[in-house]
């Protein structure tokens, strides 16, 4: 089903809390000492708001490859192919003119439906999903390949979309009259849906030891996860985070192939970080100005009262979609113009303090403003500060902003200043941008997990050069470290007498830790 912009905006914070897991299962309910799926086990800790993912991994010591950058997961600079990649991945995931496979995978998902309810399976228990929490030396190797064969078509399509430069979907936001708020965003789900079957191939492909083709695969979906992270919303750059972490799942088994080569450099020459969303941080940036556009006439320059009724009614319609936001009636044109027109007389005193005291404009320019002119403009000034307080922080590395005073009370101070301010600013204290900055979680345990996957990398190259040995510390490695970007220091490393411990640091509800051994 089409999902919009005003769906997505309101179920934000429970994507956030999945992408915690920054796994493919991450949704599934944490209980004490219980076994999930995919090799990980997880336990409750004393603290109640963290649970701790553990997974169990065996290493062949392994040298860096000759030439060293002799493998690549994304294209290098001068290898990327001019075009765009979304062309290709809205072909792999459209099907075209693709009629049979239409028909077999629908007639094949009946069949599994049927199966799961007759033998009172959930939906997570039926095939292909259970496959996906499966281990690549566990799947029904024929079941899986038959289910991929549908969709076969997809390959070349995603090998020409990896390789390409750019991704644009050509939205051209500035130029959409509509309802921002309603944007349709079909294409988001399918995207999942074919990293779901890369997943399987890249898990059939470790599987079968074709170690260069899983490699290969690895690639492709880092990446579509890049791609499409770089998208013009937010929404678009949770998705490629979630991607991304279902590539980190399955990098994890590809390691631990006896044949698989050193990927250190790599994954170091990945692009930092992996998903960029200046773009999506821009566009949210400038979202309430884009889904009312007449935002740009308020300004300091005097006009009558007819002027600002001509813009309430021009205003109305806009409104429709933030009527929860801005806790409006719902359905009723004339109820949400009384609303207005009373929040205007309400707010004015507020405004016209707040105009003088705060934005220092002089108290006669102001008095003669119209009612409604001095509302708007004192709303329009506070949104686009605080808008720009929660906006700046999204500049800088997530490591010096996670414990910053200014950053961790923004939302206290934000909503301390717009009760001070007045009536003018409730609108903006019910629309908060605070879950954009929350995003920075989602982009900052991507850049852990390949910090993780690097540092797995560094291990196995140190154990190749010290017979078959764990490194006592990660300062001692060979190569560099990858640092965790919640911290800005080395990642949580401790030698045990067979095994090490590698974790991340624990963000809120989540520490994902790895048992390391190496194979005798």
């Amino acid at each position: 089903m089409p999902q919009s912009i005003q769906v997505f905006s309101r179920l934000i914070v429970l994507l956030l809390v999945c992408l915690y897991c920054m796994q493919s299962h991450a949704d599934q309910s944490a209980t004490k000492s219980a076994k999930t799926s995919d090799g990980w086990s997880q336990q409750e800790t004393d603290e109640s708001d963290i649970v701790i993912m553990t997974k169990q991994l065996v290493l062949h010591p392994a040298a860096e490859p000759q030439p060293a950058l002799k493998y690549h997961l994304i294209p290098r600079g001068f290898d990327a192919m001019p075009g765009n990649a979304a062309l290709y991945y809205l072909k792999a995931a459209g099907f075209l003119e693709q009629q049979g496979p239409r028909h077999s995978l629908s007639e094949f998902f009946s069949n599994a439906v049927k199966q799961a309810e007759a033998e009172g399976k959930t939906r997570d228990e039926m095939r292909p999903y259970v496959w996906l929490s499966t281990a690549p030396n566990d799947l029904p190797i024929d079941e899986v390949k038959a289910y991929l064969k549908f969709t076969n078509f997809q390959t070349g399509f995603l090998r020409e979309a990896a390789s390409r430069r750019h991704f644009d979907l050509n939205r051209n936001l500035k130029l959409i009259d509509d309802d921002m708020f309603g944007y349709l965003l079909p294409e988001i789900q399918n995207f999942r849906e074919l990293a779901r079957n890369q997943s399987l191939r890249c898990r059939v492909a470790i599987a079968e030891g074709r170690v260069d083709d899983a490699i290969e695969i690895l690639g492709q979906l880092f990446a579509m996860a890049r791609h499409i992270g770089s998208d013009d919303f937010l929404v678009s750059s949770l998705v490629g985070n979630s991607i991304a972490s279902i590539a980190w799942n399955d990098a994890l088994y590809l390691l631990q192939h006896a044949q698989a080569p050193n990927l250190y450099w790599a994954f170091a020459a990945m692009p930092t970080p992996l998903i960029d969303m200046e773009q999506a941080f821009d566009v949210e940036r400038e979202f309430m100005h884009l889904q009312l556009k007449m935002l740009a006439e308020i300004d300091e320059t005097p006009r009558s009262a007819g002027y600002w009724k001509d813009f309430v009614d021009r205003l109305l319609p806009k409104l429709r979609s933030l009527e929860v936001e801005f806790n409006l009636p719902t359905g009723d044109p004339n109820a949400i113009r009384a609303t207005i027109e009373k929040f205007i007389l309400d707010a004015y005193p507020s405004a016209k303090k707040y105009l003088v005291d705060e934005q220092k404009l002089k108290p006669e320019q102001v008095e003669k403003y119209p009612t409604a002119q001095a509302v708007f403009l004192a709303m329009v000034r506070f949104l686009d500060r605080w808008r720009d307080e929660y906006y700046k922080w999204t500049t800088l590395p997530y490591w010096q902003i996670r414990t910053n005073p200014a950053f961790v009370e923004l939302e206290k101070r934000m909503q301390t200043e717009a009760q001070s301010a007045g009536l003018f600013a409730k609108p903006v204290q019910s629309w908060s941008p605070s879950f954009s900055v929350a995003v920075k979680n989602a982009q900052a345990g991507c850049e852990r997990n390949i910090a993780m996957l690097r540092t797995i990398e560094a291990i196995r190259m140190y154990a190749a050069a010290h017979d078959s040995e764990l490194p006592p510390s990660l300062e001692v490695l060979d190569v560099p470290a990858a640092v965790d970007p919640f911290t800005g220091n080395l990642l949580q490393y401790e030698r045990k007498d067979d095994h090490a411990v590698l974790k991340g640091f624990p963000v809120p509800g989540m520490q994902h830790q790895l048992i390391l051994r190496i194979a005798k």
